[in-house]
C-alpha cells in the first residue's frame, strides 16, 4: 500500500484537472450565455426594425388615403358650391361672357381701322418723302457746287499765302545779299585808298629826301595806279549798290504781285464762301420744311399704332375675361347636368373618411406598439451593442500585439 508521500502527487494532479473542468465548463456557459444574448439582441433588432417598417407603410398609407380625400372634398365642396349658386352664376357670367363678346368686337373692329389709317399715312408719307427729294435734289445739287467752288477758292488762298511767305522770304535775301555787296564793295574802296595814302606818304618821304628820279617816278606810278583802282572801287560801289538794289526791287514787286493775287484769292474765297452759305440756308430751310412735314406724319402713325396697340391690349382682357366667364359657365352647367356625380362624390367622400379614419387607428395601434417594443427590447439591444462593442475592441487588441511582437 502506497505510503502518504505517494499518494500526494495524485492527489494533486486531481485537483488540477478538476479546476481545469471547472474552468472549461465556466468558459462553456460564458460562451452559452453571450451567444444567448446576440441572438435575442438580433432578435429585438429585427422585431423592431419590423415593427418600425409596418408602422411607415401603415403612415404612408394614410397619407395617400389622406391625400385622396382632401383632393375629392374640395372637389365636393366646389360642386356644392356651384348647385347652390347655379342660377347666380349661370346670370354672371352670362352676362360677362356677352359683355366680353361686344368689347372684343368692336376693339377689334378699332385695330383694324387704326391699322388700315396708319397703313394709308404710311404709303402717304413714303409718297411725300420721294416727292421732298425730287424737289431738294436742284437745291442740294447747287449747294454742293457752290461747296466745291468755296473749297477750291480757300485751297487757292491757301497757295497764294505759301507763295506770299515765299516772296517775303525772296526779299530777305535779296536784302541781305544787297547788303552784304555793298558792303563788300565799300571795303574795297577803303582798302584802294588805304593803299593810295601809303603810296603818296613814300612819295612824299622820298621828294623831302632828295631820292634819285627814277625811285620818284616809280612812286609817282604807283600813286597813279592806287588812284584808278580807288575810282574803279569807287565806281564798283554804284554799280554793286545799283544792281543790288535792282534785285530787292525785283524781289519786292514780286512780293506785292503775290500779295495782290492773295488778296484777290481771299476776295474770291470770301465771296464763294457767302455763296455757299446762301445756297446752304435755302436748302437747310427746305430741307427743315420737308422734314417737319414728314414728322408729321410720323408723329400721326405713331399715335394711330399706340391706339392700336392699346385697342389689342383691351381685346385680350376682354378674351381673359370671357374664356374665365366660359370656364364658369360650362363648369356650373356641367354639375348642374350631372347630380348623380355630387352623389356619388358624396358616398365617395364618406367612405373615405370611414377609412381614412380606420386607417389612422392602425396607425396609432402599430405606433404603440412599436414603443411598446422598443421599451420591451432596450435591454437586449444595448447589451448586442455592448457585445459588439467588446469584439471589436477584442479584435483591435489582437491586432495590436500581432503587430508589435518582436
Amino acid at each position: 500500500m502506497p505510503d502518504e508521500k505517494d499518494r500526494e502527487p495524485e492527489r494533486q494532479t486531481d485537483g488540477a484537472e478538476g479546476r481545469g473542468t471547472d474552468v472549461l465548463d465556466a468558459a462553456r456557459g460564458a460562451a452559452s450565455g453571450a451567444a444567448e444574448t446576440l441572438r435575442n439582441g438580433i432578435s429585438a433588432v429585427r422585431d423592431v426594425h419590423a415593427a418600425a417598417r409596418r408602422h411607415s407603410s401603415a403612415r404612408a398609407r394614410l397619407k395617400e388615403l389622406s391625400g385622396t380625400l382632401e383632393a375629392d372634398e374640395a372637389i365636393l365642396a366646389r360642386r356644392e358650391e356651384v348647385m347652390a349658386n347655379y342660377d347666380e352664376i349661370v346670370s354672371t357670367q352670362s352676362a360677362i361672357v356677352t359683355d366680353a363678346v361686344d368689347k372684343m368686337t368692336r376693339q377689334q373692329e378699332s385695330v383694324e381701322r387704326l391699322e388700315s389709317e396708319a397703313s394709308a399715312l404710311e404709303e402717304e408719307l413714303a409718297r411725300l418723302r420721294d416727292e421732298h427729294e425730287r424737289e431738294l435734289r436742284p437745291y442740294k445739287q447747287i449747294m454742293e457746287t457752290a461747296r466745291g467752288r468755296s473749297e477750291e477758292a480757300s485751297r487757292a488762298v491757301g497757295e497764294a499765302k505759301r507763295a506770299v511767305r515765299g516772296a517775303e522770304s525772296q526779299v530777305k535775301d535779296a536784302s541781305e545779299r544787297r547788303e552784304q555787296s555793298i558792303s563788300s564793295a565799300n571795303r574795297a574802296v577803303d582798302t584802294s585808298q588805304t593803299r593810295l595814302r601809303k603810296v603818296q606818304d613814300e612819295l612824299k618821304r622820298a621828294q623831302d629826301g632828295s631820292a634819285d628820279a627814277s625811285a620818284i617816278r616809280q612812286l609817282q606810278d604807283a600813286v597813279t595806279t592806287e588812284l584808278a583802282h580807288v575810282e574803279s572801287a569807287r565806281s564798283e560801289v554804284s554799280v554793286v549798290t545799283r544792281e543790288a538794289q535792282a534785285s530787292v526791287d525785283a524781289a519786292q514787286t514780286h512780293l506785292w504781285t503775290q500779295k495782290q493775287s492773295l488778296e484777290e484769292a481771299q476776295r474770291e474765297a470770301d465771296e464763294a464762301k457767302r455763296e455757299y452759305d446762301e445756297r446752304k440756308g435755302d436748302y437747310d430751310d427746305l430741307l427743315a420744311k420737308a422734314q417737319n412735314e414728314e414728322k408729321g406724319l410720323e408723329d400721326k402713325i405713331e399715335s394711330l399704332r399706340a391706339q392700336a396697340d392699346e385697342a389689342k391690349v383691351a381685346h385680350d382682357e376682354a378674351a381673359e375675361r370671357h374664356d374665365a366667364a366660359r370656364a364658369l359657365l360650362d363648369e356650373a352647367q356641367s354639375v348642374h347636368a350631372t347630380p348623380e356625380e355630387t352623389a356619388r362624390l358624396r358616398q365617395s367622400v364618406s367612405q373615405q373618411r370611414e377609412a381614412v379614419a380606420e386607417q389612422q387607428g392602425i396607425v396609432d395601434s402599430l405606433a404603440e406598439g412599436e414603443r411598446s417594443l422598443r421599451t420591451r427590447t432596450r435591454g437586449a439591444r444595448l447589451a448586442l451593442l455592448a457585445a459588439v462593442l467588446v469584439v471589436v475592441a477584442l479584435i483591435v487588441a489582437i491586432v495590436v500585439l500581432v503587430v508589435t511582437a518582436p
